[in-house]
């Protein structure tokens, strides 16, 4: 019950975090203490978090389709449309605006790493879990997790034909946060309309669309760098 508390409770902070790992921790003991009598659930327990450990502690992919996951991320935000506007929330039971850029990008990362069993990628979302970011935290790049891609005076005069979906933009007074879906369309956890909002910049009047934006990209969405296999040596000195 603990456990579930936690995980509904909307607003995310440091101390409902380590909670919840600690609950989740117990529940996990507790269940395989509780089973230790059993021959058969006893050892199934056991595979199965030995299966979930060695997932983890694999090294993982770094080769993978970054369009797939963008595609995924954007899909993983659009599910909160509707979601009530909530300061400091990060569920479906209210959300703020970084709380949906976080969410959104946790979500579809951990989805598409668990389906295409990339454990980079779900390491990747916990650690976006476990590290929350503030709407002026997210604008820094989130601790060198995101770079700049752009800025301008507004959205409404951004040429967004080089964003790609799971992009966001940070308004430079630092009060809002807005992820891009693609084709135009953003989306958005407005404190006026009270909820999460789909947004075209063709046909908005909504005022963050006014405001100077910074638009940021999440490292790991965009390609590996390669150096230029006949780029030849430097010589060397020493």
């Amino acid at each position: 019950m603990g456990l579930a508390a936690v995980i509904l409770y909307p607003v995310s902070i440091g101390l409902t975090r380590v909670a919840g790992v600690v609950l989740a921790g117990l529940l996990a003991t507790g269940g395989l203490a509780l089973a230790w009598r059993y021959h058969w659930v006893r050892w199934t327990l056991l595979l199965v978090y030995g299966i979930v450990a060695a997932f983890f502690a694999l090294p993982g992919r770094a080769e993978y389709d970054r369009v797939a996951l963008r595609q995924e991320i954007a899909q993983a935000l659009g599910r909160y449309e509707g979601v009530k506007f909530r300061v400091g929330g990060e569920n479906f039971l209210g959300i703020d605006s970084s709380g949906l850029v976080r969410r959104g990008t946790i979500d579809g990362t951990l989805l598409y790493g668990l389906r295409t069993c990339n454990p980079l990628l779900v390491r990747k979302a916990v650690a976006l879990w476990w590290r929350d970011r503030s709407v002026r935290e997210l604008g820094a790049g989130a601790g060198k997790a995101a770079r700049k891609v752009v800025e301008e005076k507004s959205l409404l005069i951004l040429n967004d034909k080089n964003l790609h979906p799971g992009d966001f933009a940070i308004t430079s007074n630092g009060l809002h946060a807005l992820a891009y879906l693609g084709d135009h369309v953003w989306l958005e956890a407005d404190p006026d309309e009270g909820k999460v909002i789909r947004v075209s910049t063709s046909s908005t009047r909504n005022p963050w669309f006014s405001e100077p934006v910074c638009v940021l990209r999440w490292r790991f969405l965009e390609p590996p760098f390669r150096r230029d296999s006949r780029e030849k040596a430097q010589p060397s000195f020493l």
